[in-house]
């Protein structure tokens, strides 16, 4: 019978496969395997095994039961046991506590602490945790749940050396900032000698910037203390942290000159991001310090207790819910009352000298549609103040018009909604994120189309300067209608500045937003600026836009890019990511 191709081609697969068995020697591998395998027990062996004698008892239980016991296959359900139920309440139990406790970590402080109560351990936490947060329970020091005698001792004499910085400080100390001050033009300066004067900047010496961390998370604020001995500064950070240095003290529990360590207190007067700090010219002994969830709140160092100035909440809205105080400013003429700027477009002013009250409906000032990254104070005209949003403009308002027909531009629907007179605004390609006003009416301000823009607002040609009421070009005289086109119901672009800076302000996420920000009153007479710099370093400009130094050095190891000017001297500090500082003097 003949043979079918397939069948054929069958075969030869059948003979390949057989030969490349055979070459594969599985035999020899077979037989080796076999003779390490232990041989089966003899029959004498096992006739003995038999013989064994074994009760009955034991017998049947070994031979129908495991030796371990499963309940699911004996058809027991573990949820419904008792022990079961047990342990899920306590897992429920911790992971609700585990909730709450976060949860309080992010609110605002009620009332008034001592900064004992606030200080913090090295994971952030509050060591008086239980004592802050059910103040009425806790009136004792000693029940802290994450540190015992020791700590408070090591907390107190940090403290204490705080405090008697804070006695050292007074009014009269700073003359100079409170003064009317006269300032020199920068045409009266040498622009080399005054770069070389920067060039001998070195970073602090004593510590390693690896040991200056000044707080736990990421460094959001920094101010530079006006004191020029026994210097002072503050960091807030993204969680509601406080850092204080205290630069040239030496920490009491180190005698040991090679064993020094920073003179650093961390405590937590915020639930969440400090957004500003600042120190009151008339007040040197006190640090404002505004944050996120909603409340500004007064450290003092000579009493070493943390106040509350203010707390804001929408008025428009049923409940509580806090108005993010974005920036916090005192007002030139009179440093009583308190500036704020909230994450929603608001202004808010209060006299700190009167307890806090409500927020009023027609107190809170709407100045943009969005949040408001910064805002400043003529140094002037305490009436005059400058705005940053996140809506792409920097706009100039006086405080001293303020009416609900001013608000014409804002798409908020609100009755009751007022607004100061805007003289008119700056507009940029993507947000800007800072402004600044110095005492030779100069603004300065940046943001992320990588752009450091001055602008001139000093007596002269231009017609900003006249700062007259009916300046705006096109102001209505009642709130214009919805109807109306978008063209007339928008505030004009009429700021330009007279220089650009190319500025690299891309930070992303994990960086704070760079904020350039004017020295308040040069001793040297030359008005300055500084900005952080993306490759580790920070930049110094005029007020021509004339830079006067890069200060970088190998150690500084991550973007300072939350920076601060002394306010007389020529020293500069910048705070990381990790909440490392970085001082240049």
């Amino acid at each position: 019978m003949a043979i079918s191709d397939f069948e054929k081609q069958r075969q030869e697969n059948i003979q390949r496969n057989k030969e490349l068995l055979r070459s594969l020697n599985l035999d020899s591998i077979s037989n080796s395997i076999k003779k390490e395998l232990p041989s089966s027990p003899s029959p004498s062996t096992s006739k003995r095994q038999k013989r064994t004698k074994i009760s009955p008892a034991t017998s049947t239980r070994e031979s129908n039961e495991p030796s371990r016991r499963s309940r699911r296959l004996a058809g027991v359900k573990v949820e419904n046991s008792e022990e079961y139920a047990k342990l899920q309440r306590e897992a429920d139990a911790q992971e609700e506590k585990k909730k709450q406790v976060e949860k309080l970590k992010q609110t605002r402080l009620y009332g008034n602490y001592h900064l004992i109560d606030l200080v913090t351990d090295p994971k952030g936490d509050l060591k008086s945790g239980e004592k802050v947060f059910k103040k009425e329970e806790h009136d004792g020091i000693d029940d802290r749940s994450n540190g015992g005698v020791d700590d408070v001792k090591a907390d107190s004499a940090v403290l204490d050396i705080l405090k008697d910085l804070g006695a050292k400080f007074s009014a009269g100390d700073f003359y100079d900032l409170i003064r009317d001050k006269v300032s020199t033009t920068d045409d009266d300066y040498d622009l080399e000698k005054k770069r070389k004067e920067f060039d001998d900047l070195k970073l602090y010496e004593r510590f390693d910037p690896l040991d200056i961390k000044i707080t736990h998370q990421r460094i959001s604020a920094v101010t530079f203390h006006p004191a020029t001995e026994d210097r002072v500064i503050a960091v807030g950070d993204t969680v509601g942290d406080l850092g204080i240095w205290a630069v040239d003290s030496k920490s009491e529990s180190n005698e040991d000159e090679d064993e020094d360590e920073p003179t650093i207190s961390i405590v937590k007067p915020h639930g969440k991001l400090i957004s500003r700090l600042l120190t009151p010219t008339a007040e040197p002994t006190k640090i404002f310090s505004a944050s996120y969830d909603g409340s500004v709140r007064s450290l003092d160092l000579n009493k070493l207790k943390s106040s509350e100035l203010a707390y804001l909440n929408d008025p428009f809205v049923d409940g509580d819910h806090p108005l993010g105080v974005s920036d916090i400013n005192v007002c030139a003429d009179n440093q009583n009352i308190l500036y704020m700027t909230t994450l929603s477009g608001n202004f808010y002013q209060h006299d700190i000298r009167q307890p806090f009250k409500a927020t009023a409906e027609k107190s809170l000032l709407r100045l943009h549609d969005k949040k408001i990254g910064s805002f400043s104070v003529s140094p002037n005209k305490s009436y005059q103040i400058a705005t940053a949003s996140l809506d792409r403009t920097l706009k100039i308002w006086d405080l001293r018009n303020i009416s609900a027909a001013n608000s014409y531009w804002s798409d908020y629907e609100l009755d009751n909604q007022q607004s100061p007179h805007c003289y008119g605004s700056y507009s940029s390609k993507l947000s800007v994120s800072c402004v600044d006003w110095n005492s030779d009416d100069r603004l300065v301000c940046n943001g992320y189309d990588d752009q450091i823009a001055v602008f001139d607002l000093t007596e002269g040609e231009k017609p900003v300067a006249k700062w007259a009421d009916t300046y705006q070009p096109n102001v209505p005289a009642k709130k214009k209608s919805r109807r109306s086109s978008p063209e007339e119901n928008e505030i004009p672009v009429n700021l330009t500045p007279f220089t650009k800076i190319r500025h690299n302000c891309q930070t992303g996420r994990w960086v704070s937003i760079l904020k350039s920000k004017w020295q308040q009153a040069p001793a040297d007479g030359v008005q300055k600026f500084c900005i952080s710099n993306m490759n580790r370093g920070i930049d110094v400009y005029d007020q021509k836009g004339q830079i006067l130094a890069h200060l970088t050095e190998e150690k500084v190891g991550a973007v300072p890019a939350v920076v601060a000017m002394h306010p007389s001297q020529n020293w500069c500090v910048g705070g990381s990511a990790s909440g490392k500082l970085y001082f240049f003097e």
